[in-house]
């Protein structure tokens, strides 16, 4: 493959992981709302159980999306490295990113501690709604 080729990838990549992300994010919007929906009517345990579980689901695939994202954005730039001539734009991303070998999905919980902290942050914001008093 050649730079173009390779950056072509990286750009549809970045395409669907932005359009899955959008969705992952309508759907965390419902599980709020589930949550907040909860919280008000005083469901039972059999609802609460539910819900928490579509929730940590989304959260999963919150986290799935992220280490989809981080795993292209290093493999762009391990491709990129094996290339011999590079151009500016290209040379700067290999430099951010580094060189080191091809991941292979195993970033699923790890990646980027940011994001991490974002979903434990969801994670504690939702199940806090849906099992704690009113």
């Amino acid at each position: 493959m050649n730079e173009f080729e390779i950056l072509s990838v990286l750009n549809s990549g970045l395409i669907a992981n932005a359009i899955y992300g959008a969705g992952i994010f309508f759907i965390l919007w419902v599980a709020f709302r589930a949550a907040n929906q909860i919280r008000t009517e005083d469901s039972n345990i059999v609802i609460k159980s539910l819900v928490s579980l579509f929730s940590l689901g989304i959260i999963l695939n919150g986290l799935a999306v992220t280490s989809i994202l981080e795993n292209l954005l290093v493999n762009t730039a391990y491709n990129l490295s094996q290339l011999d001539n590079l151009s500016g734009a290209s040379q700067a991303y290999v430099n951010f990113y580094g060189t080191g070998a091809i991941s292979e999905g195993n970033l699923f919980f790890g990646g980027n501690p940011i994001m991490i902290a974002w979903w434990a942050v969801v994670a504690i914001i939702i199940f806090g709604r849906i099992w704690s008093k009113a």
